[in-house]
């Protein structure tokens, strides 16, 4: 029986992921997290979300190391999220320090304790300038969490960090997500955390070009 936990953000790139979870997998747990972030209202949708897809259970962590790191516009209320598109040079003032790092960990801990062997995140690298969203990162931590998981010392299996949209772009993640029937009016991609989505900050922006006539 295949067996997978989904990092779910309430976004649309982490929903249209548990979408083809649940076509690929027996069993489908989706996993959140509070980490004190911004736009925490995506809380909401990934609740939401969850209850729809029918995972076995929704896991939601708080994580509240990030309320004394500074510096990111996603956690320090003294930085101003930007308008306009994602620099392309250098990682946005929006990067969480080793976020990936951190959820991927606690994922895979809950993994260990379940005895479940996958572990699912929908980073893209080809438009999304994060460093903790390019294939680099998710073999090396795919092999830390080989290196020191129990479940794959005791059974001498291999931990899967499952990223299957690291080649792909939002629009061919969004165009996926159609196909498989994601509800993309119940996620939610907004850094300043309102409502309705202030429609100019970076992820609004390429959120409104990858589901240009889909939604």
């Amino acid at each position: 029986m295949r067996k997978v936990i989904v990092l779910l953000s309430g976004g649309m790139d982490s929903a249209t992921l548990l979408w083809l979870a649940k076509k690929e997998f027996d069993k489908v747990w989706a996993i959140s997290f509070n980490y004190g972030q911004r736009h925490s209202v995506e809380l909401k949708y990934a609740k939401r979300l969850a209850q729809k897809a029918g995972v076995e259970d929704h896991i939601i962590v708080d994580i509240p190391l990030y309320k004394s790191i500074k510096g990111s516009a996603l956690i320090d209320e003294n930085v101003d999220v930007p308008e306009g598109e994602y620099p392309q040079d250098e990682p946005p003032i929006t990067t969480v320090p080793m976020r990936n790092l951190n959820f991927i960990a606690m994922a895979c801990a809950f993994a260990d304790s379940l005895e479940i062997d996958t572990v699912g995140i929908g980073v893209h690298a080809l438009d999304t300038p994060y460093p903790d969203c390019r294939p680099e990162f998710i073999s090396a931590v795919e092999a830390a969490v080989n290196a020191g998981s129990i479940l794959v010392a005791k059974k001498k299996i291999r931990f899967n960090i499952w990223a299957p949209f690291l080649g792909m772009t939002k629009r061919q993640i969004a165009l996926l997500g159609k196909d498989l029937g994601v509800p993309f009016e119940d996620t939610y991609s907004c850094y300043k955390g309102v409502e309705p989505p202030c429609g100019v900050c970076p992820t609004c922006i390429q959120r409104k070009e990858a589901l240009e006539g889909i939604i």
